[in-house]
């Protein structure tokens, strides 16, 4: 009977440090998990900083285009044409690239 009780103990033990091995390594997992969470909030933070700053400047960019286009039909209403056709082209071209470039950023 010593031997049973003595293999019993070997065996206890045995069983006691897997139990610890593998509650070391699930609390490794979580920590990992917790700062991989934390890391996403704060870049899903700094992602949702850029974007309201991008949208402002698109509205930005859009009243300052809208604000142009009212100008330039008053003029066009007036009969002054202070652009010849080729630099009406070119300030069309111009526009949609402007606009083409802050669609990109969005």
């Amino acid at each position: 009977m010593p031997e049973q009780h003595v293999e019993a103990e070997v065996g206890g033990k045995k069983d006691l440090k897997h139990l610890e091995e593998s509650l070391q390594s699930l609390w490794e997992k979580a920590r990992r998990v917790s700062d991989t969470l934390l890391h996403a909030k704060e870049e899903n933070n700094t992602l949702r900083a850029s974007e309201q700053y991008l949208r402002a400047e698109l509205e930005r960019r859009e009243s300052d285009l809208q604000r142009i286009r009212k100008e330039f039909l008053q003029l066009q209403s007036n009969g002054s044409d202070i652009f010849t056709k080729e630099e009406k082209e070119a300030l069309k071209n111009k526009i949609k690239e402007l606009i083409g470039k802050i669609n990109s950023r969005l």
